[in-house]
């Protein structure tokens, strides 16, 4: 059958099916106003028949009374496909959608969520409460701070080298870039629930990222604790609508954001302040980080 072809009616209520790519369910087509806005895991629909689409629209109908009464208490945008989870905290109602056009998730209906970088979790909700779970990414960016300074260091001293050279900063050149994965690649957030079509939601959303340019540490964890406080509040969100009263802060650990760095082992310190200092003095690189270099190396 091409595409402009005479369609069979809609399976649902017989009236005509129009557009290019219509709807189908179990093989049969379905017209637009009976298919509506239909909010279901991937691949759901592929599994129904013409009487379970049937039942669905039912609940369609049935959460969508929902809308009347939500009121949005509290909004947290997550991702750059502007996911945004809304929040009625009065009325203990969910949606992931800021229109509301999508499933509205009643609190009760929700078992446990869990919050993670990658695979690892930093904030799991449940009746018992909540957790909060030391995160590693602190610790690995005190770890790359040395490899992270001996990269700026290098472009600087080839920039001021091109410059004795009476070279352009706009000539071609390979400029080095930083190419080291960043700790983490994204938060994870998986809700699960106790509900007649939706088992589990998922959503991810990027964690922070280098600068390939000239990296900087400092500007990485500023970026990870906004992150973080994002997904604290939308834990505590969740909690709010699914497990009121329930405590918030069981913890097993803090959100680590960062620690004194320790001296580095097997280094002179006193002769890295010195060449770092002679840097400085040449100008290729600033009193912000060499003051920064000099307490890692110190230890402070």
């Amino acid at each position: 059958m091409g595409l402009f072809s005479k369609k069979d009616p809609c399976a649902i209520c017989g009236g005509k099916v129009k557009g290019i790519f219509p709807s189908k369910i179990d093989g049969q087509y379905i017209c637009s106003d009976c298919y509506g806005v239909t909010d279901l895991p991937s691949g759901a629909e592929k599994k129904m028949s013409v009487e379970d689409f049937r039942a669905y629209m039912t609940f369609r109908e049935e959460n969508a009374q929902l809308k009347q009464q939500f009121q949005i208490t509290q909004a947290v945008d997550f991702g750059w496909f502007d996911t945004k989870f809304v929040f009625d905290t009065n009325n203990r109602l969910l949606c992931m959608d800021k229109n509301l056009d999508k499933t509205i998730f009643e609190g009760s209906q929700i078992k446990s969520f869990v919050i993670k970088e990658d695979s690892t979790p930093v904030f799991e909700g449940s009746a018992a409460g909540l957790m909060r779970y030391p995160s590693a990414v602190p610790d690995r960016i005190e770890d790359m701070s040395t490899q992270i300074q001996m990269f700026r260091t290098q472009v600087k001293l080839e920039e001021a080298a091109r410059k004795l050279r009476g070279q352009d900063e706009q000539d071609n050149y390979d400029r080095p870039r930083f190419d080291v994965p960043e700790p983490f690649e994204k938060f994870n957030v998986e809700i699960y629930f106790d509900h007649p079509y939706w088992d589990v939601f998922t959503a991810d959303m990027s964690g922070p990222s280098f600068d390939d340019d000239m990296p900087d540490e400092r500007d990485y964890m500023h970026s990870y604790k906004e992150n973080i406080a994002t997904m604290e509040q939308l834990a505590r969100a969740i909690m709010r609508v699914a497990f009121p009263g329930a405590p918030e802060t069981k913890q097993t650990g803090g959100i680590v954001m960062g620690t004194a760095a320790a001296p580095a082992a097997n280094v002179d310190a006193v002769a890295e302040i010195k060449r770092y200092k002679d840097l400085l003095e040449q100008g290729v690189i600033t009193e912000e980080e060499f003051t920064a270099k000099k307490k890692q190396l110190l230890g402070i």
